[in-house]
């Protein structure tokens, strides 16, 4: 019994310590994204500079016990497609797509000589060009279609999801669904952060309208199915990453950001939200 006690008392202090860490990292890059939505153009550098540090987190953790110089390569080829997708390519990112993960492919097929190893090789290379570059750089027509206020929004509605989901499961939460991969999620922190994002939508609408001139005319509908397919999708992007570190058996993908882990452990549900929600304003905005 006191050896449970004691370890409960740990856990709490490394939970509250933990919770200070993400706090402090939150205020200091917070400020600096929330500012490269002030032009297309750096938002496009901001897209192309998460996508680089994201990307070489994943191969890292992934291949570069094979190869070193196939990561930063990889690395490289991955951060390409949103600033050529931005500058050059904004009617044709399928094309681009295409030959830039052929190029990837080849590169592959030159450097590794391992039959053992090439198929992880592969793996770990399309998943950082779809599941990062390409699923991050829809924010590249939110903001051009719908303008910075959206776009702002979409990369807001990871925060305050994950922020509720947090507040409501450390405080409610008893009925787990995160399976084997991500355990500690709970049905109350999923519902509660949906709640919360939801509320959070309708202030943030209210606030870009009056002090910001924004045009946004979000209706009753849009905001209830957009916080439900933010929480869903973040459920499930946070979950995806999980599985892959399982997999390689890490904890955080970087240590970039003390309480958070690496930047990928921080965007891995906004990389499943910012398609959902393009792809949602397209059919119903």
């Amino acid at each position: 019994m006191p050896e449970t006690i004691e370890k409960n008392t740990n856990s709490q202090k490394n939970l509250k310590k933990e919770t200070i860490q993400r706090f402090i990292s939150a205020i200091i890059v917070a400020p600096f994204v929330v500012l490269c939505f002030i032009s297309y153009s750096s938002l496009v550098g901001l897209v192309a500079t998460i996508v680089m540090i994201t990307s070489s987190e994943l191969f890292f953790t992934t291949i570069k016990r094979h190869s070193t110089w196939l990561s930063f390569t990889y690395t490289a080829i991955v951060t390409v497609y949103p600033i050529l997708y931005g500058v050059a390519f904004r009617n044709h990112p399928m094309e681009l797509l295409a030959v830039i993960y052929m190029t990837g492919i080849i590169v592959a097929l030159y450097k590794i000589k391992n039959r053992e190893i090439i198929t992880e090789v592969y793996f770990a290379y399309s998943t950082a060009l779809i599941y990062i570059s390409f699923l991050l750089s829809f924010f590249i027509p939110l903001y051009d279609i719908y303008g910075p206020a959206i776009a702002l929004l979409t990369l807001t509605l990871s925060w305050s999801y994950d922020s509720f989901a947090y507040a409501f499961g450390m405080l409610f939460g008893k009925h787990k669904f995160g399976s084997h991969y991500s355990p500690n999620k709970s049905w109350e922190g999923f519902f509660g952060g949906i709640g919360g994002t939801f509320v959070y939508i309708i202030i943030y609408q209210i606030i870009a309208n009056t002090f910001f001139h924004s045009e946004m005319k979000l209706t009753f509908f849009l905001e209830l199915l957009i916080a439900f397919l933010t929480g869903l999708m973040d459920s499930f992007g946070d979950i995806f990453e999980s599985s892959i570190k399982r997999h390689y058996n890490v904890k955080h993908m970087g240590n970039l950001m003390p309480g958070h882990g690496g930047m990928l452990d921080r965007i891995d549900g906004l990389l499943f939200i910012t398609p959902v929600v393009y792809i949602i304003l397209k059919l119903f905005y």
